[in-house]
């Protein structure tokens, strides 16, 4: 068994690069199929003329990529074909939102512009949707948390209600492609939100931060103050990625929500940091190699500085010391939990099998679950996101039963 420091991100079955972290961002691109992002023709074919590693190569070829997915809605628009314009701005914005992905966004103006234009087409989409999005903005610190509000229909009675939260490689309407149209289908309200040190918050300052509670206080009170289609007595938070730990650590605090699943559950963020990547940043002969062949560590270089960015740190070693006081104590949760695990990580990863252990043993309520999704159904990937289908089906038939 292969064994790793930090979660892998090192796919075990490989789409198209051989660079570890091109394939693992391409396998999550390729999986929004599932909710209407990208096509996987038009994908394949920018992949092909990248160049293995080479950050700039799949910038320009999913900017290219999404600006004739957006001419092509554009023409629809204009025609008056609604549904043709809705699904081609949907997967313009996945391509520009792909794009900036290996770029520092401390550094590279090109990283922002290419979210902001990404997040105007998202906006766009979102008010052809049969029910239109309702954008949130919820106070805090002085500062907005930005986000969005699905509901099943525009007026109706109070319904069972997901709220969504990602991870450190997501913005807000990431989330839409990862799992809102299959809650719809089963009947969910969802909100989904940036939390302190997602999206583009660093750039307003705001950064990741240990008492996640409080954030999510703040969205919580929001909902429940301006949405009534939401019922307060069934409701359930998922966090995915760096949000298996915003959540868990929530609900240490904040009682409201019945029901938490979180893909998968972290319990001391301090010990998520891999120290191959402290030593590739830091160490004298990693320095050197950088030094001899930039090109070969650009991506991986710019991955770091993003993470960094999202923590207000300038590297790995003082994120590790930020996140020291990143942790969960789930014997302090106290509703139903399921931890939904990838096999790659749960075979891979040998504290988080320890920590699936403890929140069996003390998360105190009698409905907590673990499930590892399995490799030969193509579930192998962090946090489900090459396999949503099966995703969907395990989080949504447990949510049914325990918020029933």
């Amino acid at each position: 068994m292969k064994k790793q420091g930090g979660l892998p991100r090192d796919p075990r079955i490989r789409y198209r690069f051989q660079q570890p972290i091109f394939d693992f961002f391409f396998q999550w691109l390729a999986g929004t199929h599932s909710n209407g992002g990208a096509e996987l023709g038009e994908a394949m074919f920018a992949a092909a003329r990248i160049r293995d590693g080479d950050p700039e190569s799949w910038y320009r070829e999913f900017t290219a990529l999404g600006q004739r997915v957006e001419a092509r809605a554009a023409a629809s628009f204009r025609q008056g074909h609604l549904i043709s314009a809705r699904e081609g701005y949907l997967r313009s914005y996945v391509y520009y939102r792909a794009a900036p992905a290996f770029l520092n966004p401390r550094t590279d103006e090109r990283y922002r512009q290419a979210y902001l234009k990404a997040r105007g087409f998202f906006l766009k989409a979102s008010q052809l949707l049969d029910v239109p999005l309702e954008i949130v903005n919820v106070p805090f610190e002085g500062k907005a948390l930005p986000g969005y509000f699905a509901p099943v229909e525009s007026v109706g009675p109070p319904r069972q209600t997901l709220f969504m939260i990602g991870g450190a490689d997501t913005f807000v309407e990431d989330l839409y492609f990862y799992i809102v149209p299959m809650a719809l289908r089963r009947g969910y309200n969802v909100l989904f939100v940036d939390l302190p040190g997602q999206g583009g918050l660093p750039w307003d300052g705001l950064y990741w931060r240990a008492d996640m509670e409080t954030p999510l206080q703040a969205v919580t009170d929001y909902a429940l103050d301006h949405f009534p289609q939401i019922d307060a007595g069934r409701m359930a938070i998922y966090g995915i990625s760096g949000g298996g730990y915003s959540v868990p650590r929530a609900l240490t605090v904040e009682k409201r929500f019945q029901a938490c699943v979180a893909c998968s559950i972290i319990l001391d963020f301090s010990k998520i940091w891999s120290p191959r990547a402290a030593a590739l940043e830091s160490g004298a002969f990693f320095r050197l190699l950088r030094r001899l062949q930039p090109e070969r560590f650009a991506a991986v270089m710019n991955m770091l500085a993003t993470y960094e960015w999202r923590w207000g740190v300038d590297s790995v070693l003082e994120a590790i010391e930020k996140t020291r006081d990143h942790v969960v104590d789930p014997a302090r949760i106290t509703c139903a939990t399921l931890n939904l695990v990838a096999e790659q990580e749960y075979s891979q990863f040998s504290l988080g099998r320890e920590w699936a252990g403890r929140c069996l043993r003390e998360i105190q309520h009698p409905r907590k679950e673990l499930i590892v999704t399995p490799r030969n159904e193509g579930a192998d990937s962090h946090a489900v996101g090459t396999n949503l289908s099966l995703m969907s089906q395990l989080v949504f038939d447990w949510l049914d039963e325990v918020l029933d």
